[in-house]
């Protein structure tokens, strides 16, 4: 009897195991970044068993291309038809963090589980399952892990990933930069939510929107990293307005970044490019993030109150200095607590950003509907989310 209960009891153990999900290596940042070279074990919502050598499972799928491939562009688009790589194929227990970092394999394990982590991530304040835009075409998404290209790019039914050129003339794939995959799904989770305007992309907010908010779901990715979260904070010393890996969205070789979240860029001095264009409405977000983290950390008495008079747009190299010596001893005595206010702020930034997605539509999307759609769904979370998001909207003039 004594057998048999215990048999039992590995039983339903192992029903639970199986139910967690499905083992991953990630990299929280790519493996050049200082601090990142080992990778963090990770849970993709899939279980063991109903992720195929590829991998692939009900929503994506690799193809490792052997030959030479060149990007797809209309007309020519997936699936790829060529001869590809032998798939990453999982350990006898059906997950896939057995596989050496440095094959090829690994490169398609990575990519697939980067994308895969950030729809469940969305899918998770969502509170419902991402249908692929492109779903009457093809059933699930195609990720190429690698061609030799200086870009990454996702499209209609696929995700491309490239490679950043180094300053030794080395190519580091783009399948092992976190950043990078969670923006291009960004765009793909994005379409999926509010459609493609019917006239097609015209000149306007729509670009410029997307592209924010293809950074902002990489940086809130991001923070879901326990690892990422931990050395975000301990090389801070809890003081996010420093350059740090938050804010330097994509970050590359050479000390380098795609795009700043924290700027001070306000719509009447921006160009019409579309990247320019989309940098007051991202920093207005991290600007919330960061007020809401601030707030918390005075609720909870870790930071002096007067670290809420400071506007975090314009701090001054002796504000700087008095916001860290107000962190830095703090944090260094009770690390955790700065930890929990952070996800504090990050699951209220995100859940208003994903409630507000649902309800915009393409064909009529400005910055100032955005905004007043975030502020609105905002506020039946927390009155003070919703403040904190309409200051920091007015200052960047999107309001």
């Amino acid at each position: 009897m004594r057998g048999a209960a215990q048999l039992n009891a590995l039983d339903v153990a192992g029903r639970a195991g199986m139910s967690a999900g499905t083992r991953f290596l990630l990299y929280p940042q790519a493996p050049y970044v200082s601090g990142y070279e080992k990778p963090e074990v990770v849970w993709i919502s899939t279980s063991p068993g109903l992720i195929h050598p590829g991998p692939e499972d009900h929503r994506i799928y690799v193809r490792d291309p052997v030959l030479a491939k060149q990007p797809y562009e209309y007309p020519y688009l997936p699936p790829f038809v060529g001869a590809y790589f032998p798939p990453a194929e999982p350990g006898f227990d059906g997950h896939f963090d057995n596989l050496s970092l440095h094959s090829r394999q690994f490169l398609a394990a990575h990519a697939f589980a980067a994308a895969s982590r950030v729809l469940d991530i969305w899918e998770s304040y969502l509170g419902k399952p991402i249908v692929w835009y492109f779903a009457e075409t093809y059933e699930r998404l195609e990720i190429i892990p690698w061609i030799d290209w200086e870009n990454a790019q996702s499209g209609y039914g696929y995700l491309e990933l490239g490679r950043e050129r180094g300053a030794d003339g080395r190519g580091h794939p783009y399948a092992l930069n976190f950043d990078v995959i969670a923006h291009e799904m960004g765009h793909s989770i994005l379409f999926s939510l509010f459609g493609v305007p019917t006239k097609g992309l015209q000149d306007g907010d729509f670009g410029p929107f997307h592209e924010a908010n293809a950074d902002l779901i990489s940086l809130l990715s991001f923070l879901h990293f326990d690892s990422g979260m931990d050395r975000l904070l301990r090389h801070s010393q809890a003081n996010l307005l420093v350059l740090n890996e938050l804010n330097r969205i994509g970050e590359l070789t050479g000390d380098r970044q795609i795009r700043l979240a924290s700027n001070s860029r306000k719509m009447t001095e921006v160009t019409e490019e579309i990247h320019d264009r989309s940098r007051p409405f991202t920093g207005a977000i991290f600007d919330t993030l960061v007020d809401l983290y601030h707030a918390g950390l005075v609720r909870q008495g870790l930071a002096d109150e007067r670290l809420l008079r400071f506007d975090i747009r314009q701090v001054s190299e002796a504000d700087m200095r008095r916001i860290s010596n107000f962190t830095g001893d703090a944090f260094r005595a009770r690390p955790f607590l700065f930890k929990t206010e952070l996800i504090k702020a990050r699951d209220d930034v995100a859940l208003s950003l994903a409630r507000a997605w649902t309800r915009l539509d393409a064909d009529h999307l400005t910055f100032a509907i955005a905004a007043s759609t975030i502020i609105e769904v905002s506020d039946r979370i927390r009155p003070a989310v919703a403040a904190s998001f309409e200051e920091n909207f007015r200052w960047r003039e999107i309001l």
